[in-house]
């Protein structure tokens, strides 16, 4: 026990002599500046990139639901919207944590935003944001939640919010980490169907496709877990390829139209593998637009 860690460090070494070793004999002069450019985009710049989309392609979107998201994200929507919307946090925000859901709502279409609780139930506190606001001279409910990696907690959780608002307004944005292939260990996409349409749910998807994927991604050769990378001829069969992001919302709400982003641009390119240099996230973007009917009110969200 006591040589454990100093020779977890003298094979983390072996381990990273081997990949530089192998990428100066493979990727000669041009694999430093490569990785230097990957690390910029995915990490140092990545908050950067996702606020550029948020302000462009994005700009006119008056809900925001966001998942997983870290501390320096949070600050700078913070500082960049304040003039023009309001960031929702959960009040059990999670700062060591660094991955919460949070909400960014405009206020000349959202008014009087308030987080109310909904208590955890096997969820971690942070995950799921229920907020209760004004839209169109009535009250609306507004949640975004984030589910564990196999997707089993998702359903838990609209049962929970639909017993605490059976007929309120209601829009939940949510990765819902559900998946197209039917197992025993993860929450397969059409059976999640089946759940929410009968709490009297809709989806911005209508009748829900197993093969209208929101992530694509693989592992390479270059990273720990050797047994999980997949060749470029197997990214489909061994990679993340899976329908697991929704806009769910009440009756009192039609959708408009509805669409899936991975480049940044509002464009979906199926065949592509991502996160990439210009689009730094694993899940793609989500966009709906919908009426809201209240008392014979008309609103556009």
């Amino acid at each position: 026990e006591a040589v454990s860690i100093p020779l977890q460090l003298v094979l983390q070494g072996i381990f990273d002599a081997i990949l530089v070793n192998l990428m100066q004999s493979k990727g000669g002069t041009s694999w430093q500046s490569l990785r230097r450019e990957i690390c910029e985009s995915l990490n140092s710049r990545k908050n950067s990139r996702l606020m550029e989309i948020l302000q462009t392609t994005y700009s006119d979107a008056d809900v925001v639901f966001l998942q997983e998201a870290g501390n320096q994200l949070v600050d700078e929507l913070r500082q960049k919207y304040s003039g023009t919307h309001t960031l929702v946090v959960p009040a059990k925000y999670n700062p060591k944590r660094n991955q919460n859901s949070v909400m960014l709502v405009r206020n000349a279409v959202i008014s009087s935003p308030q987080e109310v609780e909904i208590p955890a139930d096997g969820w971690d506190a942070g995950d799921l944001l229920v907020v209760k606001a004004r839209m169109a001279d009535a009250d609306v409910i507004l949640a975004s939640f984030h589910g564990d990696t196999n997707g089993l907690l998702t359903v838990p959780v609209i049962h929970r919010v639909a017993q605490h608002y059976p007929s309120e307004p209601l829009v939940f944005g949510l990765d819902a980490n559900t998946y197209e292939r039917e197992s025993s260990s993860t929450a397969h996409v059409l059976e999640f169907e089946r759940v929410y349409k009968a709490l009297g749910f809709k989806s911005c998807w209508g009748a829900v496709d197993p093969s209208r994927y929101t992530t694509f991604n693989a592992r390479t050769y270059l990273q720990p877990q050797l047994n999980k990378a997949a060749k470029s001829n197997e990214l489909a069969e061994k990679g993340d390829r899976n329908p697991k992001d929704f806009v769910l919302f009440s009756k009192h709400f039609e959708v408009v139209t509805v669409w899936r982003d991975n480049t940044g641009h509002g464009e979906y390119l199926e065949e592509t593998v991502f996160p990439t240099l210009e689009f730094p996230s694993d899940h793609a973007a989500l966009s709906s637009d919908l009426i809201f009917f209240s008392s014979g009110e008309r609103g556009e969200l």
